[in-house]
């Protein structure tokens, strides 16, 4: 088998971030959110981004995976997995500071939009997620050029494999593009998100699905 997932490290975010990019360019949202981003200052706050979630693991329980072509040695797909944790006082102490902080968007991005999507999608995640419980497959992405051979599959097996042994749900949120995908693997929708995308130059509202998979609900092989 030419591909195979191996857990990801910080020196592979150059990389990361170059899929992601290539991945969420075309997104309905946050596409459009960065639209006027030139190519280099996107790539730079990719990388950025995932430095911050390399480096805050402890205090999230983010757990990256990657695939690579055996072929060819490079990383084609990646998944950040959200497992349950637990902090000490000190570690939450460390992380309410750490929240604090006000992110800084590359220039161009379109704030009202940008803000506005993750207003509304963290506000539902405090509601639907349960983070000492509950498994979060936060981000999937997969390189255009290797996309439909079964590397999403691949990624999302790793997260349900730990969640199922954990008897443990998982949540994950999905645009219409990967809806089907986690539909398969036992993802159900429980609740959505919807933005007016009018008043942003595009010409209907968007919907984001939010999605969980019960305990032990078995994944498409």
């Amino acid at each position: 088998m030419p591909f195979q997932v191996f857990t990801a490290d910080p020196s592979d975010i150059p990389d990361i971030a170059n899929i992601h990019h290539e991945a969420f360019e075309g997104d309905p949202i946050l596409g459009r959110s960065m639209c006027d981003v030139t190519r280099e200052r996107k790539y730079e706050y990719d990388k950025q981004f995932y430095e911050k979630g390399f480096a805050q693991k402890h205090l999230t329980g983010a757990v990256f995976h990657k695939v690579v072509d055996t072929e060819t040695g490079n990383i084609v797909a990646c998944a950040k997995w959200g497992y349950p944790y637990s902090l000490t006082a000190e570690q939450e102490a460390e992380k309410a500071k750490l929240d604090l902080k006000k992110p800084s968007y590359p220039e161009g991005t379109n704030l009202a939009l940008y803000d506005h999507f993750f207003t509304l999608l963290y506000a539902k995640r405090k509601k639907n997620v349960e983070d000492g419980k509950d498994y979060f497959l936060h981000i999937l992405v997969v390189s255009p050029k290797y996309q439909r051979r079964g590397l999403g599959t691949m990624l999302i097996q790793e997260g349900l494999g730990a969640a199922d042994k954990d008897n443990a749900r998982a949540y994950v949120e999905a645009s219409a593009k990967g809806l089907g995908l986690y539909k398969r693997h036992g993802w159900k929708e429980i609740d959505c998100i919807e933005i007016d995308m009018r008043p942003h130059g595009g010409d209907r509202v968007e919907r984001e699905e939010l999605l969980m998979r019960e305990a032990k609900t078995g994944s498409v092989q």
